[in-house]
């Protein structure tokens, strides 16, 4: 693969020096190397903005901690419940994963840009040690999955003090 990415990035380069106007401007090839220049740019611009590769950390997060509980959202518009799966471990690893499918099935492949991330996926959240892990409360409204965690308070221990001989 990354052979394959220098490869591309060294043609792009020859193509963009040689249409720069390193070659006599009469040459009847420079319409070529300005349409290879183009078609090699747009190649290596769409493996790079590829959804698949800007969204890596989809779906998007936000938490809040405060000191009774931790709140966190997802943001997974597009995707029924049904298609969600929501698990924590005795670790209180929070894992989140599911699928978000196209809803059409697009025959032409005509498109300019594509960033709507469709596929599966799988965010993992490491909770803090002090959440009850037994007041899960789950709501999902508009997209919008917001996940409710009690925390229990922090039981410092006690320090026993050892008399010294």
């Amino acid at each position: 693969m990354r052979k394959y990415i220098g490869s591309l990035l060294v043609a792009s380069l020859l193509s963009a020096t040689l249409s720069a106007g390193v070659l006599d401007t009469n040459n009847s090839y420079d319409k070529e190397f300005a349409k290879m220049n183009q078609y090699f740019n747009s190649l290596v611009d769409s493996h790079f903005n590829n959804a698949r590769l800007n969204n890596f950390n989809y779906p998007r997060m936000d938490i809040k901690d405060s000191k009774k509980q931790i709140r966190l959202k997802f943001d997974l518009a597009g995707v029924p419940k049904e298609n969600i799966k929501l698990s924590i471990n005795e670790d209180n690893v929070l894992t989140l994963e599911g699928e978000k499918k196209s809803s059409t099935q697009e025959k032409s492949q005509d498109k300019v840009s594509r960033e709507i991330f469709y596929g599966k996926f799988k965010r993992v959240v490491q909770l803090p040690d002090n959440v009850e892990q037994n007041t899960v409360k789950t709501t999902y409204n508009n997209g919008i999955l917001t996940i409710t965690i009690a925390k229990k308070e922090i039981v410092k221990p006690k320090a026993k003090i050892i008399p010294i001989q």
